[in-house]
């Protein structure tokens, strides 16, 4: 009796258990038929977070030798105008799959868009698309991550890299061949330097000539030269007195008048005897053809040629001549 209550005992649990999960099984059939299982009532929506505007761009489902199924969805404010631009890779050819999908979602609105591709078998490259987009005052530009389709083609392993090979074996340099290259480099470097600072250095330019030299030079250009008129002479010979005078006697002779010049002349003690007369005749004579016009010949010339030259004789500084 106890045996035959434990047969039917173990046949009511079985039985029990085959019904259990037969139920279970009718259920979860239900409910992935009426999507509360399983993937989402609207699709293929993937973008979830309502925080920020954002477009995305994925593969539905795997790649198969002659194409694939591409998906562009974007997520904006509600009622908000949204451009999603098409795909565009080179040797792809992209075919829209019916009109875009736009979902109000809470406060935000999502628009999905699905193409079907097809090209010849290689790697292809899905560039970051751009979307621009407006709701009221505010708007926007969304920018999706590139995206590679590897069609027809094995797409490149992950994990660790596969036939490579360990290097071989790199001999250390002895402590004697480093220490004579370390040798050469700083020889080398002596050499650079010495050389370098050889290549830097100018000789220091030559001093100019003397104040006299510089006056009597530019005197003797003037006269030799035909195309000066006595009038552009007689303004030559008044600046280079005058610039002479300024530089060897320290006053401003270029700057003054004849009369504050001559005044200035006068009342130097240490100047030789006869040089303010050369002086009174070289402004005077040049100052007469400059403003008066007064007709000059090489006579003339000539006289102030001679005074210009005692004047400079007579107050040339003093030069040491090495012996």
């Amino acid at each position: 009796m106890i045996r035959s209550l434990w047969q039917r005992w173990r046949r009511w649990l079985a039985g029990g258990v085959v019904l259990s999960i037969t139920w279970k099984l009718v259920a979860v059939s239900v409910l992935w038929w009426f999507g509360w299982f399983g993937p989402s009532a609207q699709g293929d929506l993937r973008l979830v977070d309502p925080g920020e505007p954002v477009i995305a761009v994925w593969l539905d489902g795997k790649v198969a030798t002659g194409g694939g199924t591409l998906v562009v969805q974007s997520s904006t404010p509600r009622d908000a105008t949204v451009d999603l631009p098409e795909p565009e890779v080179k040797d792809l050819r992209f075919d829209e799959q019916g009109e875009g999908r736009v979902e109000q979602l809470g406060d935000r609105q999502v628009v999905t868009r699905r193409y079907h591709f097809s090209g010849d078998a290689n790697a292809y490259e899905v560039p970051a698309l751009k979307a621009t987009w407006s709701a009221g005052d505010a708007s926007g530009e969304l920018r999706s991550d590139p995206l590679w389709i590897d069609l027809g083609v094995e797409p490149p392993k992950v994990g660790e890299l596969a036939d490579i090979r360990d290097p071989r074996a790199v001999r250390a340099m002895p402590s004697v061949m480093w220490g004579v290259a370390l040798g050469g480099a700083v020889a080398l470097l002596g050499a650079f330097v010495v050389w370098w600072r050889r290549e830097r250095t100018v000789a220091p330019p030559p001093p100019p000539p003397p104040a006299d030299v510089r006056a009597l030079t530019a005197w003797e250009n003037a006269r030799s030269d035909a195309s000066l008129s006595p009038m552009d002479l007689a303004v030559a010979l008044s600046l280079i007195f005058r610039e002479y005078a300024e530089e060897v006697l320290a006053f401003p002779a270029a700057r003054w008048t004849t009369t504050e010049s001559l005044q200035h002349l006068e009342s130097l003690k240490h100047l030789p005897q006869g040089n303010v007369p050369r002086a009174k005749r070289l402004l005077r004579a040049t100052d007469r053809v400059k403003y008066a016009e007064a007709a000059v010949d090489a006579e003339v010339f000539d006289e102030l040629d001679a005074d210009l030259r005692a004047f400079v004789d007579a107050t040339r500084p003093a030069r040491w001549e090495s012996s």
